[in-house]
């Protein structure tokens, strides 16, 4: 039993040949099933068909009569024809064609043959779809779960084409080969993969990109949170360095506060550190206290300074 190469059409055999040739089916099914008797002068042949363990039936005969069809209302109706004397064609193949043709060959002058061909019918593969199952989505990244499909009942099978696409560092199979599981960095968020339907004579594609599996206001309500927190961080970090150069500065002045002090020349004030570290502040009862100089509302860090009665009194 030979296996039809389906998909091909090849040319019609020689005169004295036996084979089944391709019609065309308006949705672009194609078959073809090859084998001859060459150089031989045919009397008579009987074509058959059978599906798996089901009865066999004849469906054609090519003779001295011409060509004669046993049934003419099975399956097959219009469909079978005779092509260059001894090939039997079948026109606007179906999926229901699939099967087992056989062909009793007798020959001049007593010869018998069997042929038989395995003829397989495909439909057209269709486009695959991916559909998608966004689980997170942040700066950092997104967590997602692809699915690779065909339609049902279209003989093909679906899979990743993973030579195509990246390498799956973030991501593996999950169930099986139509579905992916990736958890993606927002660095590879331009990444595309690609989803393949096949069969054994055809094959079609279909891809994505990851950013285009959320919307565009989501992304960017995202990044506009994401550039808040960033400017609200800034600014904390802006107010601790701050108190801290200020407590820094504070811990230099070694306990020093600035008094005045009535100098003994006239017309001049002597501004002077308080002794031990402590300065007088006045309280709420009219009196004063001595408090650390780190409290003194009029901490002023500096040396010995003398100024003019008239002029500033405060240290230079």
């Amino acid at each position: 039993m030979s296996k039809a190469p389906v998909g091909r059409c090849p040319q019609v055999p020689q005169v004295g040949a036996v084979a089944l040739t391709c019609g065309q089916h308006p949705e672009g099914v194609r078959a073809a099933l090859p084998g001859s008797v060459p150089n031989k002068t045919v009397k008579k042949i009987e074509w058959s068909f059978s599906v798996g363990a089901g009865a066999t039936i004849q469906v054609a005969e090519f003779g001295p009569g011409g060509f004669k069809r046993p049934d003419p209302k099975d399956q097959f109706k219009d469909q079978l024809e005779m092509f260059n004397k001894t090939a039997l064609k079948i026109r606007a193949l179906e999926h229901g064609d699939s099967g087992v043709y056989g062909a009793w060959i007798k020959l001049y002058p007593a010869v018998v043959e069997n042929q038989s061909f395995n003829l397989s019918v495909y439909r057209l593969v269709p486009v695959p779809g991916i559909q998608h199952q966004l689980l997170s989505l942040t700066i950092q990244g997104c967590k997602v779960t692809l699915w690779c499909w065909v339609p049902a009942g279209s003989d093909a099978e679906a899979v990743w084409q993973l030579s195509s696409s990246p390498r799956m560092p973030w991501g593996q199979f999950c169930e099986d080969s139509q579905t992916l599981c990736l958890a993606v960095p927002a660095s590879t968020f331009n990444s595309s993969y690609t989803c393949m339907a096949r069969n054994p004579i055809q094959k079609k594609n279909t891809s994505i990109r990851l950013d285009t599996l959320w919307t565009p206001d989501w992304w960017r309500w995202h990044m506009c949170l994401g550039l808040l927190a960033m400017g609200v961080g800034a600014l904390l970090s802006i107010i601790w360095l701050r108190r801290k150069k200020r407590r820094k500065k504070a811990a230099k002045g070694g306990g020093r506060c600035w008094v005045k002090a009535m100098s003994s020349q006239p017309g001049f004030i002597l501004s002077m550190p308080a002794p031990g570290g402590l300065c007088p502040h006045p309280t709420s009862h009219g009196g004063t206290r001595l408090c650390p100089s780190s409290d003194c509302p009029h901490f002023v860090p500096k040396q010995h300074s003398w100024s003019s009665r008239t002029g500033p009194t405060e240290p230079p």
